[in-house]
């Protein structure tokens, strides 16, 4: 059957600006509101908007161009769509983990944000309340002019950010947060069933980061008897010792700690004095530099980290000695220019050995 010309000149002519209006094409062609996507990680959490970028182009943007009280696409072309890869909130409310079509409500006064479980219609031309996943009042605020449509994230911090539309004189936050340490731990068994399970990194990492955060310390302690049973060395030994302290079980952290420093190398031994020291544990990392340098007599680094070490203790001349012993050793160039600097900051002339290399 033929269409009549008539009607097919009529049917061209009725669609003709509809299509012309959605920018729609069968072919991948260029589009005057052009693609974009951005996307903000907050933890372990992956936040993804993809949309379309109209233009301002002249024309009167809020209330004439995008009608006020009526359901908006928040961008142009296909629907605006907003993916979270975990469970988070938006102004406070509850939206569990997928992708979303995001439609608004732009009034005069606030807006209402709209999550839709339909995230692959057209703008919002099929959009339909009931499929709402979740709805958030905002209010804009006036910003400089922006010629094309952004979305972008402003204000992150470890556990929030706030996604900001802005487009013409206007700009729309969305505040969002996610539960890090929830959405960590609750992922965390998923990953330790991967290869990477095999060796004891994985097992340390986990309860380091438990650790590190003050979090589930049984967990914790869990990971790390699981890390050494797959590998003991320094750094999970270390860990667990700490673990055992905080849990106030001294007499094993100590038992724990002599085999761990009996084992150990000069650069474990060495790392390990400094992060007692920063840890404001000068005596206990004094110490630590003593075994080592007692242990590796020969190294000329020892000596000048356990002169660093007396120096923070506010032992002068322990330092003193211990920095010139270093450079009585033929220093590498590093070990020696430090040495140097330390004793001029003791008040020690240091002629001879910035005149006398080696």
């Amino acid at each position: 059957m033929k269409l009549h010309p008539t009607l097919l000149i009529n049917a061209l002519t009725f669609f003709s600006p509809l299509l012309l209006n959605a920018q729609y094409s069968v072919l991948d062609l260029p589009r005057v509101s052009q693609h974009a996507t951005v996307m903000q990680r907050i933890g372990t959490t992956d936040i993804t908007v993809d949309y379309s970028r109209p233009s301002v182009n002249g024309r009167k943007v809020w209330g004439e161009l995008v009608p006020y009280d009526k359901v908006w696409r928040a961008g142009a072309n296909e629907n605006t769509t907003f993916t979270t890869t975990s469970d988070m909130l938006v102004e406070g409310k509850a939206l569990p983990a997928g992708t979303y079509g995001l439609h608004m409500i732009p009034t005069a006064g606030t807006w209402t944000v709209i999550f839709s479980k339909d995230h692959t219609a057209w703008g919002s031309f099929f959009y339909k309340e009931a499929m709402d996943q979740l709805r958030v009042t905002v209010t804009p605020r006036p910003t400089q002019a922006t010629e094309q449509l952004t979305y972008l994230f402003n204000d992150v911090s470890a556990n929030a950010a706030v996604l900001d539309l802005r487009w013409a004189e206007l700009e729309v936050p969305i505040a969002l947060s996610v539960d890090v340490h929830a959405v960590v731990l609750a992922g965390m068994d998923d990953q330790l069933r991967g290869l990477s399970a095999f060796g004891w990194e994985a097992w340390y990492e986990a309860a380091k980061y438990s650790d590190l955060e003050q979090i589930a310390p049984d967990q914790a302690m869990k990971w790390v008897d699981m890390s050494i049973a797959r590998g003991p060395n320094f750094e999970n030994q270390t860990l667990k010792a700490k673990l055992l302290d905080e849990q106030g079980k001294t007499a094993e952290a100590e038992a724990l700690r002599k085999t761990m420093l009996d084992a150990a190398s000069n650069a474990q031994l060495n790392t390990y004095a400094y992060t007692l020291m920063n840890q404001g544990k000068k005596a206990e990392a004094v110490k630590v530099f003593e075994l080592n340098a007692k242990k590796h007599s020969d190294d000329p680094n020892v000596f000048d980290s356990l002169g660093e070490g007396y120096m923070m203790n506010g032992q002068k001349d322990a330092a003193v000695k211990s920095f010139k012993k270093s450079l009585g050793m033929h220093p590498p160039d590093g070990v020696r220019a430090n040495s140097i600097k330390c004793l001029k900051q003791l008040g020690v002339d240091t002629r001879s050995y910035e005149t006398a290399k080696g």
